[in-house]
């Protein structure tokens, strides 16, 4: 038989003659029970302090825990590892935590139905150099995997895509290239190639600058994963 909290109505504890509430955490005498629960008391056998009845209280409600929050350096951590296990979305979630101004325009409800290329792309819309600040992040942190096909047709083909089809960012993109040979090998030197370096020799071609396209051709050709553009 089970008695109730005069507060909210959940399951109690007995011990001798009080009664403590694990749900809101009440407390009191037996004699400060609603009159019903004192009668069940009575048809238990009574209520001296030698009763004492332990009830499990349990909450149907608190099944799905708040989502565990992770730090900056958690997330940089599981993309350096490559390791999504304990969290699908770390790249997108590093991204966001590192730069919380960039993407203040959306509430969280909207960045968190945002995959990673979304966010780079929508970013990039709005302030193409903090986008290749983003995938430059995102690089240099799993730099090391950009040897696996997987893992770098992931970053490359599929993170990059929407952010290096954009010609305003890839106007910035092909000036940073000029002077950065990391980012160069980084995306040309990798086990994936397709769209995204194949849109970046074109883009080189829109804005004359043929040296550069010539540098970043020669890393494909010493790629051995190259086999040519579809």
């Amino acid at each position: 038989m089970t008695i109730r909290c005069p507060s909210c109505g959940s399951p109690v504890r007995l011990r001798g003659n009080r009664w403590e509430c694990g749900w809101c955490g009440d407390f009191g005498k037996i004699g400060s029970l609603q009159p019903s629960e004192k009668e069940k008391l009575k048809r238990m056998g009574g209520a001296g302090p030698t009763v004492q009845i332990t009830f499990t209280v349990t909450d149907s409600t608190n099944e799905a825990e708040t989502p565990r929050k992770y730090s900056r350096a958690e997330l940089e951590d599981m993309v350096r590892r490559w390791d999504f296990e304990e969290k699908e979305w770390a790249c997108r979630d590093l991204l966001i935590a590192a730069f919380p101004e960039a993407v203040r325009f959306w509430t969280a409800e909207e960045l968190l139905e945002m995959d990673t290329m979304e966010l780079l792309g929508n970013v990039g819309e709005r302030k193409p150099e903090v986008g290749i600040q983003m995938m430059k992040l995102l690089l240099d942190t799993a730099n090391d995997h950009l040897r696996e096909p997987e893992a770098a047709q992931q970053l490359l083909e599929e993170d990059l895509y929407e952010l290096c089809r954009n010609q305003a960012v890839q106007y910035q993109l092909i000036e940073q290239l000029k002077q950065d040979d990391r980012l160069a090998g980084q995306l040309f030197s990798s086990a994936y190639v397709g769209d995204t370096q194949e849109q970046l020799l074109e883009a080189c071609d829109w804005f004359g600058e043929g040296e550069l396209k010539k540098r970043l051709q020669a890393l494909l050709d010493r790629n051995p994963c190259f086999q040519g553009f579809d």
